[in-house]
């Protein structure tokens, strides 16, 4: 849906300049966004994108340059005067109130009559909800929506606050399938309706499918904007890479070690969730060694418990937790740490890395009684340094010094951080969930070698994940999981992605 070259402008942006201590997060970034056009932008982790959204949604004040919406210069100090004009972002983490109404959640902070008529702003939802396509029962409690249903919300949230710019934030990061398909001909209708849409995405398919243009970000710098017809995925990559030769950080199956042993095998796990509900309904499960096995489910379907209960979080309820043929009772985290088992958790700031403490500190959060940093009782930070050095080039990550905070890294750089500190262990077993969530290209790629190297020297993996291209390119073996029981297991082989994500959502068994 190619947007005419004469449509006017509805946001300009003139040398954005936003500086943090130590970095500068836009440097000088012109961007502009026409009428009725889906303007894409792409960019590795921490190469700017989150701030400058955050500059046109009111978030942060640039230290330079100028923003023009619809044609008027503008200066936001806050989020209210940019919705104020006009303008929505959808964040890839919804902010929503769980025990409120649909209603209760897009009328929040809006300006209503002293005697609010919950029927008369119900049907007005409805009929929002109507004209674009998002159906959504505005009576329902968000807690009793899918994960589909709540980006709708977010959505109708924007729209109902006049937005006709809309900034969506990887939108399609926690969808199944299907749900991915429904959000495009959302978009579609909002197009049509004239709205302009600033779209952030790290999946080239969709990114090829849905745009007009895209402005490619590195180092906070703009590298590029393209028409979509005039470009492609190849050229995309490679210049989000630094025009590193892209076949190189493809990734390619590596030779597998396989010894077929079975380092892990539950059977009938059951277990509950924080207020004691049961989320995990006799669960089976088997990973062998030199195999990754593959999770897919739906956020919210019991895979996060499942996750914990390996790496001894979370308490069993019942069933039987068998690792490397030594049945387990009552395993706590520490003990999984010694029989190594490595973890990368799916949110990653907040149970991933210790945010006040330094990348060097991080490195050691598992590994905290090893002698070669100790000396005398004390710690030598000078070998702590070193190590934390060599690991950050080892692994790519991007930072000033291993002495700041491992809390201020980009997601992608954070994520490395924790491969980084779970691989360097003598690993048996590593869960990982979620591992590319919200990554670029360059992240991602260098990743999922990392992985797959470790599991064609014999590691055992299970791969928990959302994203089915991701599932499809990395697993042996795929499993289902929905509304905590496992819903058919296959190998890779025997499946596609229709039945999958069919699955995931409950509607087919294998």
């Amino acid at each position: 849906m190619q947007t005419p070259p004469h449509q006017p402008f509805v946001l300009e942006l003139r040398g954005i300049t936003k500086a943090f201590p130590g970095i500068i997060a836009n440097d000088h970034v012109d961007f502009t966004l026409k009428q009725g056009e889906i303007h894409t932008i792409l960019g590795e982790n921490g190469a700017g994108k989150s701030t400058l959204m955050n500059v046109i949604a009111g978030l942060y004040p640039p230290e330079q340059g100028e923003i023009l919406v619809f044609g008027k210069k503008v200066h936001f100090t806050n989020p209210r005067q940019s919705i104020k004009h006009g303008i929505g972002m959808v964040h890839q983490h919804f902010m929503l109130i769980r025990n409120h109404t649909v209603t209760e959640n897009i009328i929040l902070g809006t300006p209503q009559r002293f005697k609010l008529d919950f029927r008369r702003v119900n049907e007005e939802i409805r009929r929002l909800g109507e004209k674009y396509g998002l159906t959504v029962d505005p009576q329902k409690k968000i807690q009793e929506l899918s994960v589909g249903e709540q980006q709708r919300v977010e959505i109708l949230k924007v729209l109902y606050r006049g937005a006709k710019i809309l900034i969506l934030d990887e939108p399609t990061a926690v969808l199944t399938p299907q749900e991915s398909e429904a959000l495009y001909q959302i978009i579609e209708n909002m197009i049509q309706k004239d709205h302009s849409i600033i779209f952030i995405s790290h999946k080239m398919k969709e990114v090829m499918s849905l745009s007009d243009r895209i402005t490619v970000l590195g180092r906070g710098k703009v590298l590029g904007t393209f028409v979509k017809e005039k470009t492609d995925a190849q050229e995309l990559a490679k210049i989000m890479m630094g025009n590193e030769e892209i076949k190189e950080l493809l990734v390619s199956s590596p030779i597998v070690h396989r010894t077929q042993e079975v380092v892990l095998q539950v059977e009938k796990i059951c277990a509950n969730d924080d207020r004691g509900y049961q989320v995990l309904s006799e669960v089976d499960l088997e990973v062998r060694a030199g195999q990754i096995v593959g999770l897919a489910g739906v956020s919210g379907n019991g895979q996060a418990q499942l996750a914990e209960v390996l790496s001894g979080i979370r308490p069993m309820v019942s069933g039987t937790y068998t690792y490397w043929g030594e049945k387990l009772k009552a395993p706590t985290v520490s003990d999984m740490i010694a029989r190594g088992l490595g973890y990368i958790p799916e949110d990653r700031k907040r149970y991933g890395i210790a945010g006040s403490l330094s990348i060097s500190h991080n490195f050691l959060l598992r590994d905290h009684k090893n002698p070669q940093f100790y000396g005398q009782q004390f710690l030598n930070i000078n070998k702590m340094n070193q190590y934390a050095r060599i690991k950050m080039q080892e692994f790519d990550i991007r930072a000033a010094s291993e002495k700041i905070q491992a809390g201020v890294l980009s997601g992608g750089n954070i994520q490395k951080t924790i491969l980084a500190r779970e691989s360097s262990r003598a690993l048996k077993f590593l869960i990982a969930s979620q591992p590319i969530r919200g990554l670029d290209v360059h992240a991602t790629a260098f990743i999922q070698k990392v992985i797959l190297q470790a599991k064609s020297e014999g590691l055992a993996v299970l791969l928990i994940t959302e994203d089915l291209d991701e599932l499809f390119l990395m697993s042996d073996h795929i499993y289902v999981i929905c509304d905590g029981k496992m819903v058919g297991h296959m190998p890779k082989e025997e499946a596609n992605i229709e039945q999958i994500g069919l699955m995931m959502t409950g509607v087919a068994v294998s």
